[in-house]
């Protein structure tokens, strides 16, 4: 089978990318043929399943001079996508971070997979009439063309709840499905001595609870003695790089006052495993985390997750068995401590993680995007 997948920028470092990179390895190793639909061309800094893919379409310089987060998603990316079925043909194209609104560029004989990090309704920033009214023309697409897909497939049973109640009315009967995203495991098959550091790991975003991570560094830091590293990729949105700057000039004046605080911005995958390889626990807290790759890493190498009791994070972590869930900030110093303190209880469950997260390895996902796969391929038009 012909397969494309479209994306918006495939050299951010995150965990939509990361998706994309390790299903187009599982696409290659399935034996089909592979398309790339983006805003521009893979570099050396990106995942490896994405830098490899031979077929990339980008926009025209048009299209790129599109200006609105709505339609230039929606044009832009369509732009490359109509550029695909020109040239390579696909029999089934997958969004992996886009709107399902893209598919308008999509003919009907051609196979449609969305898949769902969370739906595109409950991302919208502004609720003012003018935003609303503006959002219009948009709304009446976003609904039809779900009502032309294949399959919706969503990241967690969180994210299918959500999707069910708001899209149920147009999504085919029995076309959601689950399928989680995967670690490659043997990415933290690797022994590194660990030091008595916690870490964030994930996007630089003020809504992951990052601030919430140092205050509570700050506070048990006299106790425990433990160094924090803060490692993430920064979209090029406006409102992220701002706060990436000033959480780098609220880190600096830690390290001015002795803090062991560290902060690295877009770097290379292979730093993220080692950073988790090296830390003893992962704090993050997010309630509303749709399903959350890093306490799944986190566990992989390791290193107890410590997240809030909240979103696909309830499908990820074994409370008080793998890791910790909380219900405020306030408790990460209770369970850093605890572990910091334990090594008994930091080795156990450190281990019962590295068991758990077997379910979402690579072999075990395959399975089931290839069921999935052969149902489409099995399908007439």
């Amino acid at each position: 089978m012909r397969v494309a997948v479209a994306l918006i920028y495939p050299n951010y470092i995150g965990g939509g990318n990361k998706f994309t990179s390790d299903l187009c390895q599982m696409l290659k190793g399935f034996g089909h043929e592979l398309a790339l639909c983006a805003w521009e061309k893979p570099n050396e800094n990106t995942f490896t399943g994405i830098k490899d893919i031979e077929f990339v379409y980008t926009p025209s310089w048009f299209t790129n001079q599109i200006k609105g987060t709505i339609w230039r998603t929606l044009y832009t990316s369509g732009s490359t996508i109509k550029k695909c079925i020109k040239e390579f043909k696909p029999d089934l194209i997958i969004t992996t971070d886009l709107e399902p609104a893209v598919f308008y560029a999509v003919s009907d004989d051609i196979h449609k997979i969305h898949y769902c990090h969370f739906p595109s309704e409950t991302r919208i920033k502004k609720m003012t009439w003018p935003y609303l009214l503006y959002r219009i023309p948009y709304w009446s697409q976003h609904y039809r063309q779900l009502s032309r897909l294949d399959y919706v497939v969503c990241n967690s049973n969180y994210t299918e709840k959500i999707a069910k109640i708001l899209w149920n009315h147009c999504v085919k009967p029995n076309s959601f499905k689950v399928i989680y995203p995967t670690v490659d495991l043997t990415n933290f098959n690797f022994n590194r001595d660990k030091k008595d550091q916690i870490c964030y790991v994930g996007r630089i975003d003020a809504g992951k609870g990052i601030d919430y991570v140092i205050d509570s560094f700050i506070s048990f830091y006299d106790e425990c003695k433990c160094d924090l590293k803060i490692i993430g990729a920064v979209s090029k949105d406006s409102e992220h790089v701002s706060y990436a700057k000033n959480l780098l000039k609220r880190v600096n004046e830690l390290r001015d006052s002795s803090y062991p605080i560290e902060l690295k911005t877009n770097v290379p995958y292979s730093d993220i495993i080692d950073t988790l390889l090296k830390s003893k626990l992962m704090l993050s807290f997010n309630p509303e985390e749709h399903f959350g790759i890093v306490p799944i890493e986190a566990q992989a190498a390791g290193c107890i997750p410590v997240v809030a009791d909240g979103g696909g994070q309830q499908e990820t972590v074994m409370q008080n068995i793998t890791g910790f869930r909380i219900n405020n900030p306030n408790e990460f110093s209770q369970y850093v401590k605890q572990i910091l303190n334990n090594d008994l209880l930091y080795h156990k469950m450190s281990e019962e993680g590295k068991n758990w997260v077997k379910r979402f390895s690579f072999e075990e996902i395959s399975k089931n995007w290839s069921d999935l796969l052969l149902e489409i391929d099995g399908k007439k038009l």
